[in-house]
């Protein structure tokens, strides 16, 4: 099974794509207290899957928040280097984009964090120190 995951900008929410050949099944984690891999591993058991199924990971980055985006991109790495499965980044949930795209990646490429503006902390925008 190959999994996207889409950490959206709505903090109560995190999209998990599920993709097996030509079976598509797409679920939502509402979970405010919860960690985005603790979501992942309830849904898995939900669905009656475990890590060990997933052949392959897709993360959505460029958008939604700065530190989701963060999150959900470690989580991808990190789960796709244990488990030995390639992983991509996309601009959104297209499933069909996704497949295409993980069939030609191979295992130990990796995803960075791309996002859709600048970081801000309260009210006050973070300069990137390397800008001149």
């Amino acid at each position: 099974m190959y999994i996207l995951i889409d950490n959206t900008s709505d903090e109560d929410n995190i999209f998990f794509g599920i993709l097996d050949t030509k079976v598509v099944q797409d679920s939502f984690v509402v979970d405010k207290a919860g960690s985005l891999l603790a979501n992942l591993e309830k849904w898995l058991k939900k669905i009656g899957q475990t890590k060990t199924d997933i052949k392959g990971l897709g993360v959505v980055v460029g958008k939604g928040r700065f530190t989701t985006t963060r999150v959900a991109v470690t989580v991808a790495n990190t789960l796709a280097f244990a488990l030995g499965v390639p992983v991509v980044g996309l601009p959104s949930s297209d499933l069909e984009v996704f497949i295409e795209k993980i069939k030609n990646t191979p295992v130990g490429q990796y995803v960075s964090a791309k996002y859709s503006g600048e970081a801000h902390i309260g009210n006050a925008k973070i300069k990137d120190q390397n800008a001149k």
